[in-house]
């Protein structure tokens, strides 16, 4: 299941955004652990991952940072409707 969205996709082709948001989801799932979304610690780990998979894709540092946290922000709203349930 692929739930994040960015604002600039004008750096990547769809064959390599694809890519990309598959990476982030398996990062995101493979490191958020029971409460994460409430630890900072684990956030801002989260956080700097996202960012750097980001510039390796091609985004400038900056604009990276603000994708980042739009994943973040998108991976908290999806893990509190699945706990909803």
């Amino acid at each position: 299941m692929h739930f994040i969205q960015f604002w600039h996709t004008k750096f990547l082709e769809d064959h390599k955004m694809k890519e990309l948001i598959h990476v982030i989801v398996e990062v995101i799932r493979k490191n958020a652990t029971v409460d994460w979304e409430k630890r900072e610690d684990v956030r801002a780990t989260l956080r700097l991952t996202v960012k750097k998979i980001l510039m390796r894709y091609g985004y400038p540092p900056d604009l990276a940072r603000i994708e980042a946290d739009r994943v973040l922000e998108q991976s908290e709203l999806l893990a509190s409707e699945l706990t909803k349930a």
